[in-house]
């Protein structure tokens, strides 16, 4: 059986492995830890700006608290999901063991940012119905739809043939995806009640907890492009030349 050499890591086709995966998605965020931060930290700076925004506001009532906050986290998603797409051309090259420039990145993750934007509102839709009808369906279609960013900005795909795509390429390996999704998860929520509870409600307390959710973020971005690589070798052994062909 052939195999693909990632960043140190063998892939080999056949092969979704969960401690592969972490292993090289840590790998390869280490070596270039600064520039992943960065290209997740370019799209989330209005989310930082806003909380800024409602910090100085004045005694704001019940009300606007709600609509603020459900603003914050309707931008949140939004731009967590272009920071995934302008981190993926980074991740690859890290694979290729090939250098790389923010700004390259940035162009070709933002290139797409139309359809990634659609892609990202539909599967928000979609997992939060499915977290109203007992939670389960929600992690479900979570897991179905986990690689549908990169498949966007990789195979160049609309909205929903995304979708569809990351659900055909989930199929047999969900179980997996879905233990490193809950351990994302909750990596990023012990994180973030840490600094919560370190630096308070005010302005540090908010700085921290938008500082980790940019480390997060980029973690996400980057363990989202190993497992979308792994799955193409694992069901179509595919080689990671021809994968990234598509930026050349």
């Amino acid at each position: 059986m052939s195999s693909t050499s990632t960043g140190g890591f063998s892939a080999a086709p056949g092969q979704f492995r969960v401690g592969s995966v972490m292993n090289k998605t840590f790998a390869i965020l280490g070596r270039q830890f600064g520039k992943f931060v960065l290209l997740a930290l370019v799209p989330m700076i209005p989310i930082f700006l806003l909380t800024l925004g409602a910090l100085s506001s004045s005694a704001p009532s019940p009300s606007g608290i709600a609509v603020g906050a459900m603003l914050t986290g309707l931008l949140t998603f939004v731009l967590q999901t272009v920071a995934q797409a302008t981190s993926l051309y980074g991740a690859f090259q890290e694979m290729r063991q090939q250098p790389f420039t923010i700004g390259d990145s940035l162009r070709i993750g933002l290139a797409r940012t139309v359809p990634v934007i659609g892609v990202g509102i539909l599967v928000g839709l979609a997992t939060g119905l499915g977290m109203l009808l007992l939670v389960v369906p929600g992690v479900i279609l979570g897991c179905m739809l986990y690689v549908a960013i990169p498949a966007c900005v990789i195979e160049k795909l609309g909205v929903t043939a995304s979708m569809s795509r990351s659900v055909a390429l989930t199929k047999g390996y969900r179980w997996q995806i879905f233990g490193l999704f809950l351990l994302v998860v909750v990596i990023s929520l012990v994180g973030m009640l840490v600094l919560a509870r370190i630096g308070g409600a005010g302005f540090i307390g908010q700085t921290l907890s938008f500082a980790w959710q940019v480390v997060s973020t980029a973690f996400g971005a980057v363990l989202a492009a190993v497992i979308y690589h792994d799955l193409r070798m694992a069901k179509e052994g595919i080689d990671l030349d021809t994968l990234t062909s598509v930026f050349d």
